[in-house]
């Protein structure tokens, strides 16, 4: 007499490479019953595991996942405006594609996906480009996959306990919070905050409660930092001061496009980035979660 098939919820291997499965009923390998698993939900014949799959289920709720991103305040105040919808950080460790010591013409390049003892993985590349598209298809990138979302940390202040009131426009109700961005330096506020005695706090140092801008990703890949549009670039927040310096030293003062590039570059700069070096990237396309 053929045994009952029952269906397959869950499966995997255990660390000595032995398998193990769970039938929709509650058997799994310890059970004292001889039974075969299968996934194909039209050839079960257990009734109790038919009777499982006829119970309606509940649709999840979908799952975001928030990680803290560091703007300083131009790209703050950019990002405020509308301007800037992406931002390129380096991939750095050995997520980095790198040369494998492997035989095979499709693994000559490695990057470790997630380096842990157990769960740790890589994947490979016949090429350093095949590589790197790998690598941004697992997502491993540190700022999550399409959905998550990213709360903004920047330059603050608490004015808890200072006896300061603070409102960004006079219309405004009282804030808690005061952010470096909307107080550049020579700018009154600024002046008022020393005046008072009142010193800044590092993005690095912000909580997630003084939070006041959250992004949802919408997209994530990896290239080369020198493969950037003009279009990608202006949306980096590249203002028109930075194109129009590279303009007045440029021979080529009609080249527009390149401009808009050279501004990027000169911002990669500022922040302690070097452009010569044209490392791989994570690219971050975002949009503000009101």
């Amino acid at each position: 007499m053929p045994r009952k098939k029952h269906l397959i919820v869950d499966s995997g291997c255990t660390q000595d490479n032995e398998r193990w499965s769970l039938s929709a009923c509650g058997l799994n390998e310890d059970s004292d019953v001889e039974w075969d698993g299968t996934r194909d939900r039209e050839s079960v014949s257990c009734k109790r595991c038919q009777e499982h799959m006829t119970k309606p289920r509940k649709a999840p709720d979908p799952f975001h996942k928030e990680r803290p991103i560091l703007f300083n305040g131009a790209m703050v105040r950019s990002i405020l405006s509308g301007q800037k919808t992406v931002t390129r950080r380096p991939i750095k460790g050995r997520q980095v594609p790198s040369r494998s010591e492997s035989d095979s013409p499709e693994h000559q390049w490695i990057a470790v996906v997630q380096d842990h003892p157990r769960w740790g993985f890589a994947v490979f590349g016949a090429t350093e480009e095949e590589c790197a598209a790998e690598l941004a298809v697992y997502g491993a990138g540190p700022y999550g996959r399409r959905g998550d979302r990213l709360w903004v940390r920047e330059t603050f202040m608490d004015l808890l306990g200072t006896g300061v009131e603070h409102r960004p426009t006079p219309d405004s109700p009282l804030q808690r919070y005061a952010y470096a961005a909307e107080c550049p330096p020579g700018s009154f506020s600024d002046e008022a905050r020393k005046d008072f005695g009142l010193k800044w706090k590092p993005s690095i140092h912000m909580p997630r409660a003084a939070c006041r801008i959250l992004l949802e990703v919408t997209d994530v890949r990896v290239e080369r930092l020198k493969d950037i549009t003009p279009d990608l670039a202006i949306a980096e927040g590249v203002d028109a001061d930075m194109c129009r310096q590279y303009l007045e030293t440029s021979p080529s003062r009609f080249e527009c496009k390149a401009a808009a590039i050279h501004g990027f570059a000169g911002l990669w700069q500022s922040t302690g980035g070097d452009w010569d070096a044209n490392p791989w990237v994570w690219v971050v396309e975002f949009k503000r979660v009101d």
